[in-house]
């Protein structure tokens, strides 16, 4: 099976920008370990991200389907910098019919804490397969290490009804006890 490239749009972690938290160190396992390509981008200001979306919806970038999101978060949101937050209904818009067999993942705390109907809502307009991420705060070394495990569990299925559905299953059953300590979740346009 072909595998699917990763776009990558992250946060700066810390206020002091000596300190070099990023997720980048498991995108380049994914890439040396298991040829997963990835593209990895650091982000400060909404217009960045709108730009670096805008691009990654043009046919160029197809084969980077998981759009993984790698930032600070809240309730429905996540956190561009301290003045200024980046909220679904953005994302949406941006996306409106973008997303067909595509997988958004937020690597953001709470993100993904609101009403299941908001989350439909979202695919509905964007046309993601799937949606996932944490309902509640979680720690960072924890959280990376079981993104890691699954951006490789997305690789293993096609990215249709079916395969999303294997995906899940894998990540309840093979990762159960995680998933559930990290409050993980992962909605599709199925459900």
């Amino acid at each position: 099976m072909r595998r699917k490239g990763i776009f990558c749009l992250e946060g700066h972690w810390e206020k002091n920008l000596q300190k070099k938290s990023t997720v980048e160190p498991i995108l380049n396992l994914l890439e040396k370990q298991e040829k997963i390509r990835y593209i990895h981008h650091k982000c400060a200001t909404k217009e960045e991200i709108n730009f670096l979306l805008t691009k990654w919806s043009q046919s160029l970038y197809k084969t980077y389907p998981i759009l993984y999101f790698a930032f600070h978060g809240r309730p429905g949101e996540f956190e561009i910098n301290p003045k200024e937050n980046y909220t679904l209904i953005d994302l949406a818009s941006v996306l409106e019919g973008k997303c067909n067999n595509r997988v958004i993942f937020f690597a953001a705390c709470q993100t993904l804490s609101i009403p299941k109907k908001q989350i439909k809502t979202f695919l509905v307009k964007t046309k993601a397969l799937a949606v996932c991420g944490y309902n509640d705060e979680v720690e960072w070394m924890v959280s990376t290490a079981f993104e890691l495990l699954v951006l490789y569990a997305l690789q293993n299925n096609v990215f249709d009804g079916r395969g999303i559905n294997a995906v899940r299953n894998k990540i309840k059953t093979g990762f159960s006890r995680i998933s559930d300590e990290l409050d993980f979740t992962m909605v599709t346009k199925n459900d």
